[in-house]
This record gives structure tokens, sequence and C-alpha cells, in this order.
């Protein structure tokens, strides 16, 4: 699925719609350069699941924690500063939970520790500083329930 977002309120509508499509016990990899959006959308996505404090990229803390409802959590992960290697130093299996959301910022640096199957997310910046072209597509061996999400999403667009 591919879709152009012309503004940051944009890509949060298209967050929201996500949100109420996705649930814990799902990985989801946010691509993307430096100021792409990754952590604007997350930040929409976040508030549309009930998280009510402030979401800031975890750029030097590489992982943070948000309570959400049934004792359940959303998982958000920047590995930017694990470009140089400490991949393993995050654990990042005691995340991938039933009762976990996870999204990872810069997965390229996790490598091997990533989960087979998972939904993908790239930003790609156009030249109209505020516009995206945000691609989404399933990977992985259980991808169908991925590819039933990214169906659903396309059919509430435009």
């Amino acid at each position: 699925m591919k879709i152009m977002t012309a503004s940051s309120e944009e890509t949060g509508v298209l967050a929201r719609a996500l949100s109420s499509l996705i649930h814990p016990g799902m990985t989801i990899l946010l691509e993307g350069p430096l100021g792409s959006g990754k952590t604007t959308f997350t930040q929409h996505l976040g508030q549309s699941l009930g998280i009510r404090r402030a979401i800031k990229s975890p750029t030097y803390t590489i992982v943070k924690e948000y309570p959400l409802e049934n004792h359940q959590q959303l998982i958000h992960i920047d590995a930017y500063r694990l470009e140089e290697g400490g991949a393993d130093s995050i654990d990042l299996d005691s995340y991938l939970t039933d009762d976990s959301l996870v999204l990872v910022e810069w997965a390229e640096f996790l490598g091997d520790y990533l989960p087979e199957t998972y939904l993908q997310i790239v930003f790609r910046p156009q030249e109209n500083l505020h516009h995206r072209e945000i691609t989404i597509t399933a990977h992985g061996p259980q991808k169908a329930r991925y590819e039933a999400i990214i169906d659903q999403l396309e059919e509430c667009q435009p």
C-alpha cells in the first residue's frame, strides 16, 4: 500500500486508522531518514491507543515503554544509536510478547534480533518538505494478519 500525505495531520489520520486495526503481539518497523515522520506517526498512534503522556523518540534511552489497557504496553524502540553495534544489549525477545505492541525505528541496526513477521512502514520525504510518501508492506511467514490490516486500511482511503 502506498499513500501520500501532505502534513503531519494527514500522517496522524493514517496512524489513527492503523491504531484501530493493530493489537499487542504485533511488531511494526518504521523506516525512513531522520525527520521523515517516524516519531510523529508514533505520537499519533500512541495518542489513539490512549497514551496521554508525551511520546518522544527514545534516541538516547533506546527503549520507552508506555502502558496500555489490560496490562498491555506499547514498546517504542529507536535503534539509531546501535549503528555501531550493541543490538544484543536490548534483549528484544523480552519485548516481543502477546502483551506488547512493538514499534521499531532504525530496525536495520537490530538485524537478526528482529522477528520474522512484521508490518513495515517506510516514510519518504518529498520535494515539498511537508509531503511524505508512505509505503506499508507485510513481511514474513505469518504475514497474512498484516496483509488483512493493509486491506482494511486501503478500504478507508479516499
